[in-house]
Protein backbone atom coordinates (compact mmCIF):
# COMPACT_ATOMS: atom_id res chain seq x y z
CA UNK A 1 0.00 0.00 0.00
CA UNK A 2 1.28 3.23 -1.33
CA UNK A 3 1.74 6.63 1.51
CA UNK A 4 0.21 8.81 -0.81
CA UNK A 5 -0.07 12.00 1.92
CA UNK A 6 3.74 11.19 1.91
CA UNK A 7 4.21 12.04 -1.93
CA UNK A 8 4.84 15.51 -3.11
CA UNK A 9 1.89 17.50 -4.51
CA UNK A 10 3.66 17.25 -7.73
CA UNK A 11 4.49 13.56 -7.43
CA UNK A 12 1.08 12.57 -6.89
CA UNK A 13 -2.08 11.88 -9.95
CA UNK A 14 -4.13 14.64 -8.34
CA UNK A 15 -1.16 16.79 -10.13
CA UNK A 16 -2.35 15.83 -13.71
CA UNK A 17 -5.69 17.90 -12.82
CA UNK A 18 -4.51 21.11 -11.45
CA UNK A 19 -5.23 24.04 -13.45
CA UNK A 20 -2.07 26.56 -14.34
CA UNK A 21 -2.38 29.30 -11.56
CA UNK A 22 -2.72 26.01 -9.18
CA UNK A 23 0.52 24.88 -9.89
CA UNK A 24 2.48 28.40 -10.45
CA UNK A 25 1.11 29.18 -6.88
CA UNK A 26 2.36 25.88 -5.43
CA UNK A 27 5.96 26.48 -6.85
CA UNK A 28 6.05 30.08 -5.93
CA UNK A 29 5.31 28.84 -2.26
CA UNK A 30 8.81 28.37 -1.65
CA UNK A 31 9.80 31.91 -2.45
CA UNK A 32 6.89 33.32 -0.43
CA UNK A 33 7.87 31.23 2.43
CA UNK A 34 11.14 32.94 2.10
CA UNK A 35 10.33 36.17 2.13
CA UNK A 36 8.16 35.76 5.08
CA UNK A 37 10.95 34.52 6.85
CA UNK A 38 13.52 37.23 5.75
CA UNK A 39 10.96 40.11 7.55
CA UNK A 40 10.75 37.71 10.48
CA UNK A 41 14.74 37.93 11.37
CA UNK A 42 15.94 38.79 14.01
CA UNK A 43 17.86 41.89 15.00
CA UNK A 44 20.39 43.81 13.80
CA UNK A 45 19.15 42.95 10.01
CA UNK A 46 18.13 46.65 8.79
CA UNK A 47 14.64 47.60 7.48
CA UNK A 48 16.33 49.17 4.41
CA UNK A 49 18.22 45.91 3.41
CA UNK A 50 15.04 44.06 4.39
CA UNK A 51 13.00 46.23 1.79
CA UNK A 52 15.46 46.00 -0.71
CA UNK A 53 15.76 42.36 -0.83
CA UNK A 54 12.18 41.81 -0.47
CA UNK A 55 11.74 44.17 -3.94
CA UNK A 56 14.34 41.39 -5.66
CA UNK A 57 12.04 38.94 -4.49
CA UNK A 58 9.06 39.86 -5.67
CA UNK A 59 10.47 40.44 -8.72
CA UNK A 60 11.27 36.72 -8.98
CA UNK A 61 8.09 35.96 -7.69
CA UNK A 62 6.64 38.04 -10.55
CA UNK A 63 8.77 36.77 -13.18
CA UNK A 64 6.47 33.78 -14.61
CA UNK A 65 3.60 36.89 -15.45
CA UNK A 66 6.13 39.32 -16.25
CA UNK A 67 8.28 37.12 -18.61
CA UNK A 68 4.86 36.81 -21.23
CA UNK A 69 4.33 40.37 -21.00
CA UNK A 70 8.22 41.31 -22.14
CA UNK A 71 7.50 38.84 -24.97
CA UNK A 72 4.52 39.84 -26.00
CA UNK A 73 5.48 43.64 -26.19
CA UNK A 74 9.05 43.17 -28.02
CA UNK A 75 7.11 41.35 -30.46
CA UNK A 76 4.74 43.91 -30.87
CA UNK A 77 7.82 46.20 -31.14
CA UNK A 78 9.69 44.15 -34.45
CA UNK A 79 5.38 44.10 -35.69
CA UNK A 80 5.27 47.79 -35.58
CA UNK A 81 8.78 48.56 -37.15
CA UNK A 82 8.26 46.06 -39.80
CA UNK A 83 4.43 47.46 -40.39
CA UNK A 84 5.80 51.12 -40.57
CA UNK A 85 9.45 50.60 -42.42
CA UNK A 86 8.26 48.11 -44.88
CA UNK A 87 4.84 48.65 -45.57
CA UNK A 88 4.40 52.15 -44.20
CA UNK A 89 1.37 51.55 -42.11
CA UNK A 90 1.49 53.91 -38.92
CA UNK A 91 0.17 53.18 -36.00
CA UNK A 92 -2.31 55.23 -33.90
CA UNK A 93 -0.77 57.39 -31.27
CA UNK A 94 -2.01 54.97 -28.34
CA UNK A 95 -0.81 51.88 -29.44
CA UNK A 96 2.65 53.62 -30.71
CA UNK A 97 5.01 51.92 -28.90
CA UNK A 98 8.08 52.84 -30.56
CA UNK A 99 7.56 56.59 -30.15
CA UNK A 100 6.88 55.89 -26.60
CA UNK A 101 10.39 54.46 -26.04
CA UNK A 102 11.75 56.87 -28.37
CA UNK A 103 10.64 59.96 -25.81
CA UNK A 104 11.49 57.91 -23.13
CA UNK A 105 14.52 57.30 -23.74
CA UNK A 106 15.35 60.80 -24.77
CA UNK A 107 14.11 62.39 -22.28
CA UNK A 108 15.69 65.26 -20.55
CA UNK A 109 15.29 67.69 -18.35
CA UNK A 110 16.07 70.86 -20.11
CA UNK A 111 15.44 73.37 -16.92
CA UNK A 112 17.97 73.63 -14.70
CA UNK A 113 15.98 74.80 -11.97
CA UNK A 114 13.46 71.71 -12.41
CA UNK A 115 16.49 69.80 -12.16
CA UNK A 116 17.17 70.95 -8.90
CA UNK A 117 13.88 70.82 -7.67
CA UNK A 118 13.82 67.05 -9.09
CA UNK A 119 17.57 66.24 -7.50
CA UNK A 120 15.73 67.65 -4.08
CA UNK A 121 12.72 65.81 -3.77
CA UNK A 122 14.33 62.53 -4.59
CA UNK A 123 17.04 63.33 -2.03
CA UNK A 124 13.88 64.38 0.52
CA UNK A 125 12.56 61.14 -0.13
CA UNK A 126 15.31 58.97 0.26
CA UNK A 127 16.06 60.44 3.62
CA UNK A 128 12.92 59.86 4.67
CA UNK A 129 12.83 56.55 3.47
CA UNK A 130 16.33 56.57 5.51
CA UNK A 131 14.33 57.60 8.42
CA UNK A 132 11.29 55.38 8.55
CA UNK A 133 13.53 52.56 8.37
CA UNK A 134 15.96 53.38 10.79
CA UNK A 135 13.20 54.24 13.44
CA UNK A 136 11.36 50.88 12.76
CA UNK A 137 15.05 49.31 13.35
CA UNK A 138 15.03 51.21 16.72
CA UNK A 139 11.83 50.50 18.12
CA UNK A 140 12.22 46.77 17.42
CA UNK A 141 15.72 47.16 19.34
CA UNK A 142 13.87 48.89 22.21
CA UNK A 143 11.26 46.17 22.31
CA UNK A 144 13.28 43.61 22.11
CA UNK A 145 15.15 44.65 25.59
CA UNK A 146 11.99 45.69 27.16
CA UNK A 147 10.33 42.13 26.19
CA UNK A 148 13.38 39.84 26.78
Amino acid sequence: MHKTWNKAFHKRKLWRTASKPGKLVYYMQPLVEHLFDTWMQPLPFPTLLKFLYSCLLIFFIMLPMLYPLLVLLSYYGLFQYAAQEHFGLETPENWDLLGATTKLWRFEVTNRKYLLFVTMYIDRYRVVLTAISSTVDYMRVALYFVFS
